[in-house]
């Protein structure tokens, strides 16, 4: 719980964790009302760390568990000086834990200890990127697409940059890891294999690169025109581009559910020209637009991550 993150000392009394948990009732409530519920998680982890700031300056620092914070704590943005190696480890602890409490069924972003592990997940997230590929407020991506012959051949590159890394860090790194890390590996491949009406999606297989732990979604990136957006849910590594406005089709209570979303990731940045000629891909079949003949597939021939 978060109220368990900073370690409990002799002057605090027994009703403390009490009053601090109606505390994170009454804060995240005021917050949902006021921002939504993806700020009001960022609102209250500000929060929690201001008002613990004290109790915790004199503090024995928490156990960690196979380079994890224990006892159910939340990680916070002081858990620092560990290897890329123990930050990939960490990751993988935390996405497994939010993966067992997504399948639950609950709300991501109402369930305490949902929002506990999601915060855990984006914290050592933010950590890991920056120290695989180096610490950016968000990352920019060339991918060079091999057209079929039967819309004339030849080569594009189409340009992404993601989501802010503080908005979306669980998202970009799935991408990051499925498209950049892994694409080395034998069988790596990425292609657009459907063209709908307000879709092109691409598959990422063949490199066992694992989607998402749960759909992360921040409604200051929406699914607006040429925007990329994972497909399924949780979702991903497939994605789309969208070709029109999607927050309907794809945003928050959409596609049967009262609060979910795909996670929107990146968006198409100064190559839309690039986007119109995919909108151009022939061989969809009704009513999904999926492309069954490979022919006409536009492959990903590499991904490039820029340095800067």
């Amino acid at each position: 719980p978060f109220w368990a993150a900073a370690p409990a000392t002799p002057k605090r009394s027994m009703m403390a964790p009490r009053r601090a948990l109606l505390h994170l009732y009454a804060l995240c409530a005021a917050a949902r009302a006021q921002w939504g519920l993806k700020e009001a998680l960022q609102r209250h982890a500000e929060e929690h760390d201001a008002a613990h700031a004290q109790d915790n300056k004199d503090a024995a620092p928490p156990k960690l568990r196979g380079g994890a914070v224990g006892g159910g704590a939340v990680m916070t943005d002081t858990d620092n000086d560990l290897t890329v190696q123990a930050l990939e480890s960490l990751v993988g602890e935390y996405r497994a834990d939010v993966s067992k409490i997504k399948r639950t069924g609950v709300d991501m972003y109402k369930d305490r200890d949902a929002m506990a592990a999601v915060q855990n997940l984006q914290v050592a997230t933010r950590k890991y990127l920056a120290a695989r590929y180096g610490a950016r407020d968000s990352y920019t991506l060339d991918l060079t697409l091999a057209f079929p012959e039967s819309m004339g051949g030849g080569s594009e590159v189409l340009t992404v940059e993601t989501a802010p890394v503080a908005w979306m860090p669980h998202a970009v790194h799935v991408f990051l890891n499925a498209a950049v890390s892994l694409k080395q590996k034998s069988g790596w491949r990425c292609a657009f294999h459907r063209r709908a009406g307000h879709v092109l999606q691409a598959f990422i297989s063949g490199a066992g690169a694992p989607g998402l732990a749960f759909q992360e979604y921040d409604a200051r990136f929406p699914h607006e025109a040429y925007t990329l957006g994972f497909a399924g849910r949780p979702g991903g590594p497939a994605f789309y581009i969208s070709t029109v406005d999607n927050v309907a089709n794809h945003g928050p209570g959409s596609q049967g559910s009262r609060t979910e979303a795909d996670s929107c990731f990146a968006k198409v940045v100064g190559s839309r020209d690039v986007v119109n000629r995919m909108k151009t891909q022939p061989g969809g079949k009704p009513p999904n637009g999926f492309i069954s003949d490979n022919k006409n597939f536009i492959v990903v021939e590499n991904v490039a991550l820029r340095d800067s």
